[in-house]
C-alpha cells in the first residue's frame, strides 16, 4: 500500500470517529405522517469492507509517520478481519436488509426493496425516487457509516468490541419530505452523548482484549457483528412506532 492510500485509511478512520459528533434527530409522528403501510428499503449505503480501528495508539504521538505506521497496522486488521467474515459468510448488506425487513414486518409494515443508484458514499440520497412504481407510502434511506471492531487504546482495559454506526431517513414518497431522521450507535466510542440519537451499549461477552485475541476466536467474532447488526436493525424499527 502506497504513502497516499495509507493516509487514505487514517482519513476513514477518522470519519468513522467523527460520526460520534451528534445529529439532529427528526421524531416519527405517526399522527402527522399520513398512513403509512408500505415502507420501500432503498438500496442502502454500507461500507466495502469491515472497520478494524484502534481510537488510541503511541504511533499517534509521532505526527504522519507513526500515523502511516498505525494505518498500514489498521489496513493489515481490517484484511484479517474481512477473510474472517467471508469465511463465515457474513455479507453487511444480506445482513442489515434481512434485519431491517423483519424488524419492521414485526411492526406490522408492508416492505419491498427500491432499487437506487449512490453517487456519493456515506451521505442520505440528495433526491428521492418520484415515479413511485413500487406503490409504497414512504422510503427508507439508510447509510451505514461503519462496521467492525474498535479498541479505545491499547490496555487491557480498553478491549475490542463491536461497533455499527447507522445514519436513517424516512421521506415521503408523495412529496420527499422527512418523516423520520436519526443516529442509532451500537458501541458510541465516547460517554457522553444527547438522548437524541439511539446509543446501544456493546454485549460485554463479545469482547476481546487484543486483536490477536479476536483472530482466535473468529466464530465469538462474526457472532459478535450478527449481534450488533441484530440490534441495531431492530432500534430503525423501533423508531418507526
Amino acid at each position: 500500500m502506497n504513502i497516499l492510500s495509507r493516509i487514505g485509511v487514517v482519513a476513514a478512520a477518522l470519519l468513522m470517529l467523527a460520526g460520534c459528533a451528534t445529529q439532529p434527530a427528526i421524531p416519527f409522528d405517526s399522527s402527522s405522517a399520513g398512513q403509512i403501510k408500505t415502507i420501500g428499503i432503498l438500496t442502502p449505503d454500507i461500507p466495502t469492507g469491515p472497520s478494524a480501528i484502534l481510537a488510541s495508539s503511541v504511533g499517534q504521538s509521532f505526527g504522519l509517520i507513526g500515523a502511516l505506521v498505525d494505518a498500514g497496522m489498521q489496513s493489515s486488521r481490517e484484511s484479517d478481519l474481512k477473510s474472517m467474515l467471508n469465511s463465515r459468510q457474513f455479507v453487511a448488506h444480506d445482513k442489515l436488509m434481512a434485519g431491517v425487513t423483519a424488524s419492521l414486518e414485526a411492526q406490522g409494515y408492508e416492505v419491498r426493496r427500491v432499487s437506487v443508484a449512490r453517487s456519493e458514499r456515506g451521505e442520505f440520497l440528495k433526491t428521492y425516487p418520484l415515479s413511485n412504481t413500487e406503490k409504497v407510502d414512504a422510503y427508507l434511506d439508510i447509510v451505514m457509516r461503519g462496521y467492525g471492531y474498535i479498541a479505545a487504546g491499547i490496555t487491557d482495559g480498553t478491549p475490542y468490541r463491536p461497533i455499527v454506526e447507522t445514519r436513517v431517513r424516512l421521506v415521503s414518497a408523495k412529496d420527499s419530505s422527512v418523516l423520520m431522521e436519526d443516529v442509532i450507535f451500537y458501541n458510541r466510542l465516547n460517554a457522553t452523548y444527547e438522548t437524541t440519537n439511539v446509543t446501544i451499549s456493546p454485549d460485554p461477552a463479545y469482547s476481546f482484549s487484543d486483536f490477536s485475541s479476536l483472530e482466535r476466536d473468529p466464530d465469538k467474532a462474526v457472532e459478535g457483528l450478527d449481534i450488533a447488526f441484530a440490534k441495531s436493525t431492530e432500534a430503525i424499527a423501533t423508531l418507526l412506532r
